[in-house]
């Protein structure tokens, strides 16, 4: 018998396995073998978590990252039952919540019917309690604490010099609305002449951001995916690395960069503020001027913040092992 089950949508949400094997923990990522304990480390996991839990009556451990206010909307939760290990869902008729169907009102009914539920951030504990009405535990995750991290190799001398105003700004997520980058494209052009801006990413928004920059002629570059060494290598030698996020639920992206030793700005948000404290400068994120001094204010520091010893791999996989072993003696 295994002793976890885990759940992940990717490799990121496997980062600690290595430090709970270490530990003494037999834990698969797939396969029917019987275990004691389910972890399910997202919602988009959540269903099959269940599903597998449920047949073998075993607890489940369910993490959620986020619940972005703007896909709950006012909807109203589908009542759901448990009926020979099938969820059946009785949808509402009328105002309903903003994601792909039945995802938030499953999420629901796994959160209230699991063993534990945690968070990574205190903002997103306080948003499942209020939302789904139950007891949720902070455990924080980790950032690639092997990956992004000051290298040797790469001399200071490698960062993109501050000659005059033609520093790039280089800013690393999904292209959504929410993300808000746009106004990093706006605090480019607040520049004489415009700053040169580099975004990470792929989404919906590409287009339409290609197209403010054009009207606003801030030099743009895009790049869709990169490898990990050359992401690494862009938070070290950009010259400010801007994190302008509307919402977040632990927000790696700045973390990721002060570990790499960049000039950091981020949005002022309860997520940023929690994990990065005094190491980046703030500015509110729908504040055009207020990011365009946090950016000349990163642009006059020298120091580097490196790494974050609270969220590294080995701590959070210290934090879910304490957690875990009291659940598998039930």
């Amino acid at each position: 018998m295994d002793d976890i089950r885990w759940f992940a949508p990717n490799d990121y949400a496997r980062l600690i396995l290595g430090q709970l094997r270490n530990r003494g923990l037999i834990v698969a990522t797939d396969g029917d073998v019987l275990a004691k304990l389910v972890v399910a480390m997202s919602g988009s996991v959540a269903l099959e978590a269940w599903r597998y839990a449920d047949s073998r009556r075993v607890p489940v451990v369910q993490y959620v990252w986020d619940l972005p206010p703007w896909r709950l909307g006012r909807g109203r939760w589908d009542p759901m039952w448990s009926i020979h290990g099938r969820l059946l869902r009785l949808p509402w008729m009328g105002r309903r919540h903003r994601r792909r169907r039945g995802y938030l009102s499953t999420l629901r009914y796994v959160v209230r019917h699991s063993a534990a539920v945690w968070a990574p951030s205190a903002f997103v504990r306080e948003q499942v309690e209020e939302r789904f009405g139950v007891a949720c535990a902070e455990m924080p995750y980790c950032y690639d604490s092997d990956l992004f991290a000051e290298r040797s190799d790469r001399a200071s001398t490698e960062r993109a010099p501050l000659d005059g105003n033609r520093a790039t700004l280089l800013s690393v997520s999904r292209m959504e609305s929410y993300k808000n980058h746009s106004a990093v494209i706006r605090a480019a052009a607040a520049f004489d002449p415009p700053r040169p801006v580099r975004l990470i990413g792929h989404g919906s928004e590409r287009a339409s951001l290609e197209r403010l920059a054009e009207s606003l002629d801030v030099p743009l570059t895009i790049s869709a995916d990169v490898s990990a060494d050359d992401l690494v290598h862009a938070y070290q030698t950009a010259g400010v690395v801007v994190c302008p996020s509307t919402f977040e639920g632990m927000g790696l992206t700045p973390i990721e960069a002060a570990a790499c030793g960049a000039r950091v700005v981020a949005s002022d948000i309860p997520p940023h503020r929690e994990f990065l404290g005094d190491r980046v400068e703030f500015f509110p994120p729908m504040d055009q001027d207020a990011l365009v001094a946090a950016i000349r204010r990163s642009e006059s520091v020298s120091s580097r913040p490196g790494p974050f010893p609270r969220i590294t791999i080995e701590q959070a996989g210290g934090r879910f092992f304490q957690a875990l072993v009291p659940l598998l003696d039930r």
